[in-house]
């Protein structure tokens, strides 16, 4: 099978972050988009980012990854999110990007946005 077969045009996809605590707290789910599929030096920057604790760095990935339902940052420059909900997005992200999963597969996590 040719490799040609497997590029895509990466897509948008929902998150949902509704861990119990959360949702109680701030009353419902929390959202934001990101892409199925990055760029390799992105995967490897924000794994490497969360296993050795590069807190700015990964603080850097977040605002690259955690988008609006355009695609574009949802975070400016000088926004930051509480704590908790920081944390539950990197584990989000981690659980999609960490995914082993063929493009052409139906995203378990999110909705896929036309």
């Amino acid at each position: 099978m040719n490799i040609k077969q497997f590029a895509a045009v990466p897509k948008l996809i929902k998150i949902t972050i509704d861990d119990k605590e959360l949702v109680e707290k701030y009353g419902e789910e929390i959202t934001f988009h990101t892409y199925d599929v990055i760029g390799m030096q992105t995967y490897f920057d924000f794994f490497n980012a969360r296993a050795t604790n590069q807190f700015e760095n990964l603080g850097k990935m977040m605002k690259q990854l955690i988008l609006d339902d355009k695609g574009r940052p949802a975070l400016a420059d000088n926004e930051d999110l509480p704590i908790d909900i920081a944390a539950a997005a990197v584990n989000k992200l981690g659980e999609i990007l960490g995914k082993s999963q063929s493009k052409t597969l139906t995203p378990t996590t999110g909705d896929v946005q036309s």
